[in-house]
């Protein structure tokens, strides 16, 4: 049998899980657990959960085509979190989607004793449903104990952390693959046909004729180009440091001169450590744009200037060149910008991956080595081409 890996920042965790798992696939083996559905694979009823962050749902936006094009008889819920779910609004191919704010993925969002009784109440939910198929994207042994409590027939989905012996079909996690590949390592390993990963999002008419509006209400001018720049990160890690962020909007306004720059993010601490550049060619909206109107907003720029975070992500996704600026937190390699309009900038570093969400390294060396000239040089690139 392959000796499983998996994937834990502490070597503890990773003993417990497998102590854990030896104990849950004897016993899974014995009362037949994890036996597979008889006969054609046909649900009726499928969840797809990504409870996650913004580019983790953003690249399975593409799934509930993926599943309609193979079984188009087929109702597809979607289970993401409270923030991610704007992503997937006018999704033609998305039956429901189920909120649940899991606190493991809420960084500091939620209440302990509140989000308890919300598990229970979705375990509930999801047993009404009477779901025939279920796909957990994570990895994540919570997930697989939801399923399994859900009382989900088809249990599909990755054992990294443990829990794998509660799913029908556990899928081998190919560690260095990108993170695309894993979600469609999943998708094809259920029989379906998928010649790739096309992450899309969508808007209604009404939606584009409101941010025209608001783009005047804002002060976006048709006639002018512009570039925009997420101020900030989802973690401290991934924060580039604000004297590098301040050397970068000085040279900006030197060597591109026909291009205003525009401020986004929902840090307004961190756009006051910046605030001397409001003003001629700089507009902050920083706190201001909702997620729809921020992507909406990424396909009127010119180019698009951030650290590997969602915002940047859901940039590239919509076409708009797209400079990324990667910390050492994550592998490179799973989420390496896939679009031919990127240019990813980076620094080797010992401690990469890390997968801390506040860097414990002095000077923060993954961001801090990352200099304005190498973002100008690059970002001149992208609107060159």
């Amino acid at each position: 049998m392959e000796t499983k890996r998996y994937i834990f920042r502490k070597k503890s965790w990773g003993f417990l899980a497998a102590f854990l798992d030896a104990l849950g696939y004897r016993a899974a083996a014995s009362l037949r657990f994890r036996r597979k559905t008889p006969g054609p694979f046909n649900p009726r009823r499928a969840l797809v959960i990504r409870m996650d962050h913004l580019g983790d749902v953003l690249l399975a936006t593409a799934v509930p085509g993926i599943l309609k094009e193979n079984l188009p008889e087929c109702r597809v819920c979607f289970l993401t979190s409270g923030w991610s779910a704007p992503l997937l609004r006018h999704n033609p191919f998305i039956d429901e989607v189920i909120l649940y704010d899991a606190p493991w993925f809420s960084r500091g969002r939620y209440r302990r004793s509140a989000e308890s009784l919300g598990f229970w109440r979705l375990v509930r939910r999801l047993r009404a449903g009477r779901i025939d198929l279920g796909i957990g994207f994570r990895g994540d042994a919570r997930e697989n104990i939801l399923l399994a409590l859900a009382g989900v027939k088809e249990r599909a989905g990755y054992g990294i952390t443990g829990g794998g012996f509660l799913l029908t079909r556990e899928i081998r996690y190919r560690e260095n693959a990108h993170e695309s590949e894993h979600v469609l390592d999943l998708v094809r390993a259920l029989g379906l046909r998928a010649e790739a990963l096309r992450p899309r999002l969508y808007f209604s008419e009404e939606e584009r004729e409101s941010l025209g509006k608001q783009l005047e209400v804002w002060g976006i001018l048709p006639e002018k180009k512009y570039v925009g720049f997420q101020v900030g990160a989802g973690t401290d890690s991934k924060k580039w440091p604000a004297r590098n962020t301040r050397s970068f909007l000085r040279l900006f306004k030197e060597r591109f001169e026909g291009y205003n720059l525009v401020l986004i993010g929902s840090s307004r601490t961190e756009s006051e450590k910046i605030t001397d550049f409001a003003g001629e060619r700089f507009l902050n909206l920083v706190g201001k744009t909702t997620l729809r109107e921020t992507c909406l907003l990424a396909e009127r720029f010119s180019a698009f200037v951030g650290p590997d975070s969602g915002p940047t992500h859901i940039a590239s996704a919509m076409g708009t060149p797209t400079v990324f600026l990667y910390s050492g937190t994550n592998r490179f390699e799973q989420w390496r910008p896939l679009s031919e309009r990127a240019v990813a900038v980076r620094h080797e570093v010992p401690c990469s991956p890390c997968g801390l969400e506040v860097c414990n390294v002095p000077g923060h060396p993954c961001m801090s080595r990352i200099a304005p000239e190498e973002i100008i040089e690059a970002l001149g690139r992208c609107l060159k081409n």
